[in-house]
């Protein structure tokens, strides 16, 4: 009984590791080419996005890349971008990947859900406060107009 707990607890601390661990962005050694790959553990081909954050000299850049993930792909090479003219990457800032599980229901749009949007009212409120502060500059320039 013990040892399903602790199977159970290893499966728990793996899963999100291995979330992270479904795309990842490589610097080659030319500084110049960053690879994205990916891997797919659903029995469905997986939708993948990666965005990879590049250092660059001066500030960043992003490489984006979607594509299919075949079932059962490891380090499935999505795509490859070489940076062009005399840029180069220093190295790769971080690493954002959205791929969904292909079994998963899809996600209820804002226009399919039913419920009330909480939103609006802070959109009345807002507009509200926006009138007022219109109105507010108007008056203050009829007044510097009369002195």
């Amino acid at each position: 009984m013990t040892r399903w707990f602790g199977a159970a607890a290893m499966m728990l601390i793996a899963g999100p590791a291995f979330a992270a661990d479904v795309a990842t962005c490589s610097l080659g050694a030319d500084k110049k080419t960053v690879t994205v790959t990916a891997s797919n553990p659903y029995s469905k081909v997986m939708a993948c996005e990666v965005n990879c954050d590049m250092a660059i000299p001066g500030g960043f850049a992003t490489v984006v890349c979607v594509k299919p993930v075949p079932v059962g792909a490891k380090d499935f090479v999505m795509c490859t971008d070489v940076a062009k003219g005399d840029k180069t990457y220093t190295r790769v800032k971080g690493t954002e990947a959205n791929c969904p599980d292909p079994a998963a229901p899809p996600a209820a749009s804002k226009a399919e859900s039913k419920d009330k949007d909480d939103d609006d009212d802070d959109d009345a409120k807002a507009d509200e406060r926006m009138q007022a502060i219109i109105k507010q500059g108007q008056e203050f320039i009829e007044r510097q107009k009369q002195k």
